[in-house]
């Protein structure tokens, strides 16, 4: 045996090699193929505990992949994707998200959509894959019931389109409140803190509060958890029990608008714009509600943010959408006499549509993004009795 091959005997068998084999895991699948699919080519990216970008890419001919990556003592979120999902040839499907930690992580597909995979590989993989098994009928729902929207086959203004549209809301809820569930019964898991980021439109601001602060503080100095708390931090303008910031308007009738004229009644504020596609959805739901308790003195104050070029532009949407929509309540453009006040910026709205609940006297009683809760007709009819 000469000296080199001495020296790489030794080092091989030294406490350090034999820690550097040990600073990997292998993450490990195999996916379903199909003759004649694009699919050649798998992706995995995430961002290190040390906030470098890790990208890792190989081809799979034959379904099977490999990768060796670096252990995470922090739990580290990532997401698998093959090739054609990277260039956007398939939009309905998501990427696989997976935990990278300290265990090696197994994955197979028995489907061409990577997003329904069955994953297993310590506690923040396994518990997570059991989510995404019980949620995967309603998204499989959702995407079926999609399809003729997304090819344009059906006009989501049509009354088919609208009835689809609320048949996804439906089973939404329905996903939305496992992944709720989840949060609250997984209070020290990464997953549930990762999961609480993308569903800030499934709770009002105060239970997306509670639901941070049961979380552990193991991962609330994460990005995403600082992220949560930015959020939070920024909409305690509004927080339950506080005053509503008064504001004044001219209406799109031309009478002059105040909203502390409204004070005696409950309000609902819809922060919406016509270019805004949930927006616009929300719509016949809201002209529900106003014919069900306005007899009660129930009103809606719509606040437009309009992206005209110019104040006539904006004010030439926003009516014309008002028509279209059939919008029967008071409505306002922040647009106009934005200079005095910035209603969107003063509420701190950040997402459209916002909803913003206030009592008879003025106060806040709840806020949401979008309309993924049923938050709004529960407060209504605690209030109203029906």
């Amino acid at each position: 045996m000469n000296k080199l091959q001495l020296f790489l005997l030794c080092f091989i068998l030294s406490p350090l090699a034999l820690l550097a084999q040990g600073d990997s895991i292998t993450i490990k699948g195999q996916l379903h193929t199909v003759v004649g699919n694009s699919v050649n080519r798998i992706i995995l990216s995430f961002t290190d505990n040390s906030n470098k970008k890790q990208v890792f890419s190989q081809t799979i001919p034959n379904g099977g992949f490999e990768f060796k990556v670096p252990k995470q003592p922090k739990i580290a979120e990532a997401t698998l994707r093959t090739a054609d999902q990277m260039t956007a040839t398939n939009p309905m499907q998501s990427p696989l998200n997976l935990f990278i930690g300290e265990d090696n992580i197994s994955i197979k597909s028995d489907n061409e959509e990577l997003q329904f995979a069955d994953v297993e590989g310590g506690e923040e993989n396994n518990a997570y894959n059991s989510l995404r098994q019980s949620t995967a009928i309603f998204i499989k729902q959702k995407q079926t019931r999609y399809t003729p929207i997304l090819t344009n086959k059906i006009s989501t203004e049509s009354p088919e389109g609208k009835s689809i549209l609320q048949q996804i809301s439906q089973l939404g809820k329905k996903e939305n409140q496992l992944h709720k569930e989840f949060v609250k019964r997984h209070p020290h898991l990464y997953s549930s803190l990762f999961l609480l980021y993308r569903m800030r439109s499934s709770y009002t601001s105060a239970d997306y509060k509670t639901a941070f602060d049961e979380l552990s503080n193991t991962y609330k100095s994460t990005s995403i958890g600082m992220a949560v708390q930015a959020r939070i931090e920024k909409e305690l303008v509004t927080e339950k029990g506080k005053a509503a910031p008064l504001f004044e308007r001219p209406t799109s009738t031309g009478t002059h608008f105040k909203l502390e004229n409204l004070r005696g009644q409950v309000v609902l504020l819809d922060f919406w714009g016509s270019w805004c596609s949930p927006c616009r959805a929300s719509m016949p739901h809201l002209q529900e509600l106003y014919s069900r308790y306005k007899e009660k003195g129930f009103e809606i104050v719509g606040i437009a943010h309009e992206h005209g070029k110019s104040l006539e532009d904006s004010k030439k949407t926003w009516n014309k959408a008002i028509q279209q929509l059939n919008l029967p309540w008071i409505n306002v453009l922040n647009n106009e006499k934005k200079e005095q006040m910035d209603i969107v910026k003063t509420y701190q709205i950040s997402g459209f549509p916002t909803k913003i609940l206030v009592d008879e006297n003025g106060n806040i009683l709840l806020r949401v993004i979008a309309s993924a809760t049923d938050d709004i007709d529960v407060a209504l009819k605690e209030i109203y009795g029906f």
